[in-house]
């Protein structure tokens, strides 16, 4: 009978010992966290499995830099977000005046989302070529996107030369679309090269 006891109270000993919890008294994992946890320095994971196709219900875990302290970590509710962390979206623009799209307002929010351009294709009527030099030009295109009035823009033009007005064409362009929960924009690094082709950046991104 006193053998059983032992062996009873171990038994239970295991199973308080195997699951612990910080606010609560009753853990349901092997480390139960009730509250918010704060984590100053690296927080460390091992390998993670690979998520079958079935497994979608899930959740982020990050660590916010900006909290007081640093270092609270918190949930990424990706079924609260809009766009998924990387998209690609296609745009087909017909009826261009000349050949110049100065300014296309793309309606995406710059606090929400970096845009940038993937691919371009140019459709239509040549540009004619003109002298220029010892050769002849057909100008330059500028293709990019930039931000104005808190939204990004979409610039595609000749800046040199146009089309003639009944000439006609049409632009393709793929834009990769960054949720910014995820990515954000480093600050401008300033770089004076004193009228060289080439040089050194003057400093290195700094990644926190």
């Amino acid at each position: 009978m006193r053998h059983s006891i032992l062996s009873i109270f171990f038994m239970v000993c295991g199973l308080t010992i195997g699951q612990v919890g910080i606010g609560t008294t009753t853990p349901m994992a092997d480390l139960h966290v009730a509250g918010e946890m704060l984590v100053q320095k690296k927080f460390v994971t091992g390998n993670l499995n690979t998520v079958s196709p079935v497994d979608e219900d899930f959740k982020l875990v990050t660590r916010v830099t900006n909290s007081t302290p640093v270092g609270q970590i918190t949930l990424l509710d990706v079924d609260q977000l809009n766009v998924a962390p990387v998209n690609t979206v296609n745009y087909h623009f017909t009826n261009v005046y000349l050949d110049n799209l100065n300014d296309v307002d793309l309606q995406y929010d710059i606090n929400k989302y970096v845009v940038g351009v993937a691919n371009f294709r140019y459709v239509g009527d040549a540009i004619k070529k003109v002298p220029g030099g010892d050769n002849f030009s057909i100008g330059h295109f500028v293709v990019r996107t930039f931000k104005s009035g808190g939204t990004w823009h979409l610039e595609i033009r000749n800046v040199e030369l146009d089309l003639d007005p009944t000439d006609s064409l049409e632009y393709y362009i793929q834009l990769i679309v960054y949720d910014k929960s995820y990515f954000r924009d480093l600050p401008t690094i300033l770089s004076n090269l004193g009228g060289s082709n080439v040089g050194t950046a003057s400093s290195i991104p700094v990644f926190e």
